[in-house]
């Protein structure tokens, strides 16, 4: 697939406009985000001219008197003055969906989450030694609902049987190095990591002991708060691109569409809407790449200081672009990354909007 680099390719008459910063104050008061799900707290943090940092979980109590898997602390505190684009870190209210059990022979991971759990990114790290072993070497792409991984340090002739799993993808491994919930080569600890993030921390086995559980919550694809489809709002001098949600992110990163215009120099060419370089570089607090609930993109017919919206929005990033290659003004295609299908949206009305909402 050629994608179709506008800054690259256009810079002779493509114009970023810079869009107003939050106010100029020296600082700004943190808002108050508690009970909401994270991506409305990002929306919040961003209207205030701030920034989403870490996510960390915390097991969701009743006591805590707040609705499960919302914010149930914030680092800086409410009300607090501080700069322009600072980070506030979140610690979300979370139930387990996941069992690790495991003792020094083996180890199996439960996927409770209801959902179809992906393996790629998941891995048990040794959080004081360099073992470690990769979810995805379960020759799975997936845990289905109820589905269990399962490894072992020590030759074995199929599957120990663990409550709570219905198929077990498994297998053995003589290199140490991936024996990372064991103590050997002084481990005492290890992470179970998903994506670059620490999802929990287990204490390692010991030799000769009972089976240990460690619990953690691993947002699976449709618990993860991000909508199922991209919803496109334009007329014949602007296309937006909007998160219409209260409370789930919309992702932008592998969004391309795919341009027939017969102006440009390779029609059909991929226009990749979610690139933060698309926009340039303004120091924005948002995340082009993933639209927060009310945020937008949008994109003019050249560049147009006061463009009327198709849909009401907060616009957090705008790009104007040369008249003959609008790729809206032909029917132009979007690729699902959810199925890989090729799916199709109208050109533009005259004098009218057009909305076009299509499976992400």
């Amino acid at each position: 697939m050629r994608v179709f680099v506008l800054l690259l390719t256009l810079s002779l008459w493509l114009a970023t406009a810079l869009l107003p910063a939050a106010a100029q104050a020296t600082t700004v008061p943190v808002p108050d985000v508690s009970g909401l799900s994270v991506p409305a707290a990002a929306a919040q943090l961003h209207q205030a001219g701030l920034r989403l940092g870490a996510t960390g979980a915390l097991q969701w109590a009743e006591a805590s008197g707040l609705p499960v898997n919302t914010v149930g602390a914030q680092s800086p505190a409410a009300g607090e003055a501080v700069a322009p684009g600072t980070e506030v870190a979140l610690t979300v209210l979370r139930t387990p969906n996941v069992a690790v059990i495991y003792d020094d022979n083996d180890l199996t991971l439960v996927n409770q989450t209801g959902a179809t759990l992906p393996l790629a990114g998941i891995s048990i790290n040794a959080a004081d030694g360099a073992a470690l072993f990769r979810a995805d070497r379960w020759f799975a792409a997936a845990l289905a609902p109820g589905d269990c991984g399962q490894v072992w340090s020590v030759p074995r002739g199929d599957a120990k049987q663990v409550e709570g799993c219905e198929s077990i993808f498994w297998l053995t491994t003589n290199n140490a190095a991936e024996h990372a919930w064991t103590t050997l080569n002084n481990v005492t600890a290890f992470n179970l990591v998903q994506n670059g993030e620490v999802r929990a921390t287990c204490p390692a086995a010991p030799a000769n002991t009972e089976p240990l559980r460690c619990d953690a919550y691993l947002p699976a694809p449709d618990q993860a708060e991000e909508t199922p489809f991209v919803y496109f709002a334009y007329m014949d001098d602007v296309f937006v691109v909007a998160n219409p949600t209260a409370d789930q992110w919309m992702p932008l990163r592998a969004t391309v569409v795919f341009n027939f215009n017969p102006n440009i120099s390779v029609p059909g060419a991929g226009v990749p809407l979610g690139d933060p370089s698309l926009y340039g570089d303004t120091g924005r607090v948002e995340d082009v790449g993933r639209l927060a609930p009310g945020e937008c993109v949008l994109l003019t017919r050249g560049t147009l200081d006061r463009a009327m919206l198709p849909i009401p929005c907060r616009v957090i990033a705008q790009l104007g672009i040369d008249p003959t290659l609008i790729f809206w003004a032909t029917p132009f295609e979007l690729e699902s990354v959810s199925d890989g299908l090729r799916r199709a949206c109208p050109a533009s009305t005259p004098g009218k909007p057009t909305l076009c909402i299509l499976p992400r």
